[in-house]
């Protein structure tokens, strides 16, 4: 299978680490400076190459955190809704499977897990949700009727010590709120694409929308209890409130929300037990920055 990833960055990164470790695949992995996927004309050239998969892990997340997008709108909106357009229809046109990376950060609060079904009430017509949330909404609902695959992830974590990895930022974080949220393992997110893309055709020949998280939410205070547990803490660390954050430390709001993986388990692809991949992951990190030290 010939595979196209587009996007150098956390998630694609994972995603080419894992599909070319198969060696029945194809992967051609591609930074926007090395294809320009933003302009149609450039990427549909390249398709001419044959791909029977597109993955889109390129997009606008902001740094150090989604507060960077309130400061450069323009630029959230074009890499998170126009630039997954323009893919969606060159791959369209050239009937070529996409799946493209999202976020679950368009819910908030916890009147229920959240289906694929569900509207979303932190998107982008919810005023006092972030521009974030806003285009991330906004990019699912430009690729409605393309045939995509919109995979939804949340709160990612992963093994190493990237800047990305959401126990690296609580690492780095003095104050904290204790929310529980759904989270996607990274690791477990590229085995999963893995077995999505050999899986039967019938099971994802329309497109569709999925919900790609481990079992069960987690609080922060798990999140924190395990990195502690295998020696990697904060001695800063200080719990607030949610009220506190927005009014002292941040810029817009945030998503804190569960979500639903009964589609994905349904179709046999569930990711492994949460605790498991955290605890994996907190002792990776901790022997890291032990490592590190020395």
């Amino acid at each position: 299978m010939n595979i196209l990833i587009l996007g150098k960055g956390y998630i694609g990164s994972s995603l080419h680490e894992r599909l070319s470790m198969e060696s029945e695949h194809n992967v051609m992995w591609r930074s926007k400076s090395e294809l320009d996927y933003t302009d149609k004309r450039e990427l549909s050239e390249s398709l001419k190459i044959g791909f029977d998969v597109v993955i889109n892990a390129s997009g606008y997340t902001g740094r150090p955190n989604v507060d960077a997008c309130e400061d450069n709108k323009d630029d959230t909106w074009y890499y998170n809704v126009t630039v997954p357009g323009i893919i969606a229809d060159t791959c369209m046109e050239h009937n070529i499977k996409l799946i493209h990376v999202s976020s679950g950060c368009i819910y908030d609060g916890y009147d229920k897990p959240y289906t694929e079904q569900d509207e979303p009430n932190f998107g982008i017509k919810q005023p006092n949700s972030s521009w974030y949330s806003k285009t991330k909404h906004a990019g699912e609902l430009r690729l409605a009727g393309t045939g995509a695959h919109i995979m939804r992830i949340r709160m990612p974590f992963c093994s190493t010590t990237s800047g990305r990895n959401i126990m690296m930022k609580l690492l780095n974080y003095s104050y904290i709120i204790n929310q529980k949220n759904s989270v996607t393992n990274v690791e477990d997110f590229a085995n999963f694409i893995k077995s999505f893309i050999s899986s039967p055709t019938e099971l994802y020949s329309s497109g569709g929308v999925y919900n790609v998280v481990n079992p069960q939410p987690v609080s922060t205070a798990i999140i924190i209890n395990a990195l502690r547990a295998h020696g990697a803490e904060n001695l800063k660390w200080e719990y607030i409130e949610l009220k506190e954050l927005y009014d002292k430390y941040t810029k817009t709001g945030r998503s804190n929300c569960v979500l639903s993986d009964s589609k994905i388990s349904g179709m046999g692809l569930e990711l492994p037990d949460t605790m498991k991949s955290l605890n994996r992951c907190a002792e990776a990190i901790a022997n890291e920055i032990v490592k590190k030290a020395v």
